[in-house]
């Protein structure tokens, strides 16, 4: 007997044949390629706070991303990482974090470049009780390998830094 599963994945490939063809990679992903690598972020001058990394998937088809906390020890902690895709309905980003991985907290939301360069990645932070919040990162590429980027909380009162200086932190790029 054949299961209902492999019955409807032979459907979808039979009415949807392109859906599995190897495409090429899309320039739809041309905004997010200068953040590929990873990248040392902190305040002008001081020590790395963390460490954010973006990466391929396979064929180009989507990006990886991946924050990890630099503690005091040097150690490297995971903070969050998650897939980023393409939303051809939308023209943006979509992506979903896993935030403090085993915490059941996540980030979701969009991520999308303005008319002056600058790339966004508007946050819903939905905590483990259900609470949602909402963030906003803004990188914004200063030539030579640099970006600066902004970690802003949305509260009452409009946007503020996440955390103090996060209004203003350099990304430089990590040697291989």
């Amino acid at each position: 007997m054949r299961s209902p599963w492999l019955a409807a994945l032979t459907l979808t490939l039979a009415i949807h044949p392109a859906a599995v063809q190897a495409a090429e990679p899309s320039p739809a992903y041309a905004t997010l390629a200068p953040l590929i690598g990873q990248w040392n972020v902190g305040p002008e001058g001081g020590a790395t706070a963390f460490i954010q990394r973006f990466t391929w998937g396979p064929k180009e088809a989507y990006v990886w991303a991946q924050v990890v906390l630099v503690l005091a020890s040097g150690e490297e902690h995971l903070h969050f990482e998650g897939p980023i895709l393409w939303n051809a309905a939308t023209r943006r980003y979509d992506y979903l974090f896993a935030v403090e991985p085993g915490s059941m907290v996540q980030e979701k939301g969009e991520i999308y470049a303005t008319a002056d360069g600058d790339i966004v990645r508007d946050v819903v932070l939905t905590a483990a009780d259900g609470a949602a919040s909402r963030f906003r990162q803004t990188f914004r590429d200063v030539g030579g390998g640099r970006f600066v980027t902004t970690l802003m909380r949305q509260t009452a009162d409009g946007w503020t830094p996440t955390f103090p200086g996060s209004d203003r932190l350099i990304m430089t790029r990590r040697s291989s």
